[in-house]
């Protein structure tokens, strides 16, 4: 039986799944679970009309949903009229009908007849707001355990939006890390969105909110736009990196030097549209809430508002992460600085140093740290390293084309990276 570093196993995998679905008197055995996961790991290594299978698929009983709900707000159910066996063939012919992004598969125990698939569920994209940086919110979570088809060799197993395990190859992990709430990209960025909320409290800022809460607001949109340009660029299967350089001028100019970028674009106010972007969002929200407000109630109006200016402004900012993360298909990296203005693409990093290991982050706060040798990855990888081993205050994003994350960063002098898998 194969087992990670953390000691995690297929039976440990089966028990949590046994844990998250209580005490139901009709649900899966530990037997029947396991053969689910044996299943959906063979169908992971079958193609569809030469594609690799996608699917997610839901433990859960059919009467647990309402006919007459559907998305944005809940679950779509659509019941077969005659369950069909669970094989992984047909998970693989019924992958293109339960679209990965968004349905599921339905399953569940038909008495003796063993685990049957009853339905599909249309959910609809917005559970992909956790990760791909949506403004909606996410709907009705589903109160049961899925599982995520999600490569060859590759299964995720969640609780409703949470990640619980991981199984690839022929190894189990526990939950990934999501680099978006690493304490280092807060701090990196903390002093730059103050600075932008005090030059604007005074003129532009509806006082509902105070300095602290419009910055912490500015720093969670931003995010949100990060996520989605990254995400757009997994999705696409390409691959990509983006650096992003110190806003300060000694500091940019020292990080440049480092850069030859094919396609460097003119410094003037096109290439400030995040900047002014957000500067609209949070004054628009700020516009929308109550007096004193707090950081938490502001990104709640900024998320479930169905404002029409906001709607407007998002549609706005969707484009702007859809135009870099395209930008990201030509060769080389997206540069862009702390403001996130686009200073160019195609950047090509010549930095004449070598870097043969680097850190592997296990935890947000960079305390667990393993060595790594860099000679595992590629050529976006090693230059992205470089970079961040010669200027300090640069912070690189590498998505390889098997749709892997990671967030690379200098701390202490020591290169470090934290990989990033939310789906």
């Amino acid at each position: 039986m194969p087992t990670a570093t953390n000691g995690l196993s297929l039976p440990e995998i089966v028990t949590q799944l046994q844990q998250l679905l209580g005490a139901q008197s009709d649900g899966p055995t530990p037997e029947q679970l396991q053969e689910v996961c044996d299943v959906l790991y063979s169908a992971s290594l079958l193609k569809e009309e030469g594609r690799a299978v996608r699917a997610r698929v839901l433990i859960a009983p059919p009467e647990a949903f309402l006919a007459a709900e559907g998305p944005p707000d809940g679950p779509h159910a659509l019941r077969f009229t005659l369950t069909k066996a669970l094989t992984a063939n047909e998970i693989k012919r019924l992958s293109p009908a339960a679209s990965f992004f968004h349905s599921v598969v339905a399953i569940w125990p038909d008495r003796d007849r063993g685990v049957r698939i009853w339905g599909i569920l249309n959910t609809g994209p917005r559970w992909l707001n956790l990760v791909a940086g949506g403004r909606k919110p996410t709907g009705k979570e589903l109160p049961y355990p899925i599982i995520h088809v999600r490569d060859p060799g590759w299964l995720l197993f969640y609780h409703g939006y949470n990640l619980v395990a991981e199984w690839r190859g022929r190894e189990f992990h526990g939950p990934r890390l999501d680099v978006f709430q690493s304490r280092l990209l807060h701090e990196r960025f903390a002093g730059h969105r103050l600075r932008m909320v005090e030059d604007l409290i005074e003129c532009c800022l509806p006082p509902s909110l105070d300095v602290a809460a419009y910055a912490g607001l500015a720093h969670l949109i931003a995010l949100q736009f990060v996520k989605r340009i990254i995400n757009l660029v997994r999705t696409s299967g390409h691959g990509g990196s983006m650096v992003i350089l110190p806003d300060d001028p000694p500091r940019f100019e020292a990080a440049t030097q480092w850069i030859d970028c094919k396609y460097s674009v003119a410094d003037d106010v096109s290439g400030m549209r995040f900047r002014s972007l957000l500067q609209a969002i949070i004054r628009r929200v700020g516009q929308l809430c109550p007096e004193h407000s707090t950081v938490d109630a502001a990104w709640e109006i900024f998320r479930n508002s169905s404002d029409a200016e906001l709607d407007r402004l998002e549609e706005a900012f969707f484009e702007l992460a859809r135009l870099f993360s395209d930008l990201m298909q030509v060769d080389g990296a997206l540069v862009l600085d702390k403001r996130l203005c686009l200073i160019g693409f195609g950047g090509e990093i010549r930095v004449d140093r070598n870097v043969f290991l680097v850190g592997q982050a296990h935890d947000l706060d960079g305390h667990d740290i393993t060595p790594w040798n860099v000679q595992n990855d590629g050529t976006r990888h090693r230059s992205v390293y470089r970079l961040c081993s010669v200027e300090p205050e640069v912070i690189g994003f590498v998505i390889s084309q098997d749709s892997h994350v990671r967030m690379i960063a200098n701390v202490d002098d020591a290169v470090i990276f934290w990989p990033h898998t939310m789906i």
